[in-house]
């Protein structure tokens, strides 16, 4: 697929930049001051994925396993599945997706609504659901099994709550949150996340790009992607870079235009590696950024180091950048060390040192994290010229360079 530049049209929003002052401090020069809090950083998002995984457990069930049950469970009755003689009542979603893949799609509304109450127009309870509705909801879903072949796997997913919230095909592709996350964190270094919904499940939202990494000096439009993916089947993996010209003090976002939209349903085999680069592609050609453009990121694997050791290349590039003090050359070093090292044992190039720089500012605070993304970004740029520069000066450091620029044990490595 052919992606367009997006270019940004209209000048609805100026009174915000006008009246409401926006958060250029941060980085977001066409967001609200009043706005920018509301937002959420990479490590708010990820601490949200993780909240619930240690409390869920999926499985791969065959039809002929599935044993259906009804117990009583806070003051209502339900009907449930038994797992491993566990109780799990179906959430509306994964009632309507058993009942869509039992019972040939049929119905679905209609056994959902058998264990909700009917309220009147004075919010009075009309009708009380009782055992005799989950009755009728356990014949329904019993009656279209007995149609299933008995080797039909279905994927399904429980909580420790005592919940079923996914009821799939075997045939369903799960995308990772957490690894769909990191793809647009690897691409949107320092990127805050907006209108943000979802949880360990399903995520989507806008993805806020900050001003310091668009590759265009122009502060008229901020720019963004909107994303979703869900491991339930609820949304589809979805991308979509836009332009907008402000984000007032409510969120409500201003001459807005968007680009072309990446979306890929949960079916089949999905191949990761393909998905990351589309996701990149579409991004990086329609709001062009500095730090990592697909093209540039692989291309620096073929600068390599000439042998020259990574602690002497590590040790030139924190002494010809101001914002790396001891501290952090020694978190590259260590990144280096204990991650990046162990990893493709071949000739080692400038790709090596990027990533080392990357992975040491996760150990940081956000304004640090993202300077050193910036630090990678710009390594990724660096002409042939520069890396033989900074090749030169590695290849003169020498023990007392290394006792002045990293602290602690690091310099023995």
């Amino acid at each position: 697929m052919d992606y367009q530049k997006l270019q940004g049209v209209g000048t609805d929003g100026d009174f915000v930049r006008e009246t409401q002052g926006v958060a250029d401090d941060k980085g977001f020069g066409n967001v609200s001051k009043a706005w920018y809090p509301k937002t959420k950083s990479y490590d708010e998002g990820f601490d949200q994925l993780e909240s619930e995984r240690g409390h869920r457990q999926d499985y791969l069930i065959a039809a002929d396993s599935i044993e259906f049950e009804i117990r009583d469970v806070d003051d209502t009755v339900q009907c449930g599945v038994v797992i491993e003689d566990e109780f799990f009542v179906p959430t509306n979603h994964a009632l309507t997706q058993m009942t869509s893949k039992l019972c040939e799609g049929k119905g679905t509304g209609f056994v959902r609504n058998l264990r909700e109450n009917v309220y009147s127009a004075k919010d009075e309870v009309k009708i009380q659901r009782d055992r005799e509705d989950a009755e009728v909801v356990e014949h329904i879903l019993t009656n279209g099994l007995r149609r299933i072949d008995g080797d039909t796997n279905y994927k399904v997913r429980t909580y420790d709550d005592g919940t079923m919230r996914a009821f799939v095909s075997e045939k369903y592709a799960e995308v990772d949150n957490r690894w769909f996350l990191n793809q647009v964190k690897d691409v949107i270094p320092g990127g805050r996340l907006s209108h943000w919904r979802g949880d360990a499940d399903t995520i989507w939202g806008n993805v806020l790009i900050p001003d310091t990494i668009r590759e265009e000096d122009d502060s008229d439009y901020g720019g963004m992607v909107s994303i979703s993916n869900c491991e339930i089947g609820k949304r589809n993996v979805k991308s979509l870079p836009s332009l907008f010209r402000a984000i007032c003090m409510n969120g409500c976002i201003w001459s807005q235009t968007k680009g072309q939209e990446i979306k890929v349903r949960h079916v089949g085999e999905i191949d990761l590696d393909q998905l990351s680069i589309q996701l990149h592609d579409n991004i990086e050609a329609q709001i062009p950024l500095i730090p990592q453009g697909i093209e540039r990121l692989l291309g620096i694997r073929a600068m390599g180091t000439d042998g020259i050791p990574m602690r002497n290349v590590i040790a030139a590039v924190a002494e010809t950048n101001r914002e790396v003090d001891k501290r952090g050359a020694t978190a590259i070093l260590e990144a280096w060390v204990t991650e990046e090292s162990k990893i493709a044992p071949v000739e080692r190039s400038l790709f090596d040192v990027v990533n080392s720089v990357t992975r040491a500012g996760q150990y940081f605070d956000n304004q640090t994290w993202v300077k050193f993304d910036e630090l990678g970004g710009r390594l990724i740029n660096s002409t042939e010229k520069q890396w033989e520069s900074l090749k030169r000066r590695a290849e003169d450091m020498e023990d007392t360079d290394f006792v002045r620029i990293f602290s602690g044990k690091s310099v023995l490595v």
